[in-house]
């Protein structure tokens, strides 16, 4: 019953020698310990008696044996070559995530430190805001020096020093009211990009500490709109994500240039010149 079941699987020919075994082999371009695990097992139901056939197939089932133990770590352990594509790609692809979001703290630092430069403690209290809203921005800017500055030593550390250099802004403040709109605006801006980008970080490390951003960043807006401007809670239960589209269009209004040393794709992204990589 064995041999014809056997004969169609393998396709043999009656007569014709067999060849059987397992041996393991080096697989070419990968890590020497990985091994191609190679069975012959040509014709075994060439044998014409009961006995050869059970010594093929007690043989056959050695090698499978064989087979099974090993394959698994085969597969499990990959190779220098494949290791290392998917080390660039990931390296890569945080590189870029953290970049744009560096992008968005240092334009949110040049609007504070110039604003707070230009808008002394009695232009607020001619405005009709107490001294601690200005103390309370003052927090802010801090902040958002404390972000740039982790993002900056993440990027030199991914080899992408020449990325962190910072471009030139512009805003349209000459008023305090005009800062508290503007910061309002941009604190929002920032709450709705941290939301919208943590689905792209490829990094547990990035997961967690852009959530912790995120909460700095919604703290300060909701700030602005109840403490600073008077307003009533926002009626919504989900904060809606910003696009990377979005986010470029509001931006890229206060970017007047870039200098040379930074990824050109910046200025031209954030200027609506190319759309947003893929972070």
């Amino acid at each position: 019953m064995i041999k014809p079941v056997v004969k169609e699987l393998m396709n043999g020919e009656r007569g014709t020698p067999v060849k059987m075994g397992c041996y393991k082999k080096s697989a070419l371009k990968e890590n020497r310990n990985s091994y191609r695990i190679i069975c012959h097992l040509l014709h075994i139901a060439t044998y014409t008696t009961t006995t050869t056939t059970l010594l093929a197939i007690m043989k056959l089932s050695r090698c499978l044996t064989l087979l099974a133990a090993l394959l698994p770590i085969t597969l499990a352990t990959p190779t220098v070559s494949s290791a290392r594509r998917q080390d660039v790609a990931t390296t890569d692809s945080n590189s870029s995530f953290l970049v744009f979001a560096l992008f968005l703290e240092q334009l949110a630092v040049s609007f504070y430190d110039s604003s707070l430069s230009l808008l002394s403690p009695d232009d607020f209290r001619a405005a009709g805001h107490p001294d601690s809203v200005r103390v309370g921005y003052e927090q802010v800017l801090k902040s958002a020096k404390a972000h740039s500055d982790y993002l900056v030593g993440e990027i030199t550390k991914l080899g992408q020093a020449d990325s962190t250099v910072g471009c030139d802004y512009a805003f349209p403040v000459k008023t305090t009211e005009d800062f508290i709109n503007m910061s309002e605006a941009i604190q929002a801006l920032a709450v709705s990009t941290y939301v919208g980008v943590l689905d792209h970080s490829q990094s547990d490390t990035y997961t967690t500490v852009f959530g912790k951003m995120l909460g700095d960043e919604a703290r300060y807006a909701t700030w602005i709109s109840i403490a600073v401007k008077d307003q009533g809670l926002a009626d919504i239960s989900f904060e809606s994500p910003s696009s990377m589209n979005e986010t470029g269009t509001i931006a890229g209004l206060s970017v007047t240039g870039c200098p040379a040393g930074i990824d050109p794709r910046i200025f031209a992204f954030f200027k609506g010149f190319i759309n947003p990589p893929n972070l």
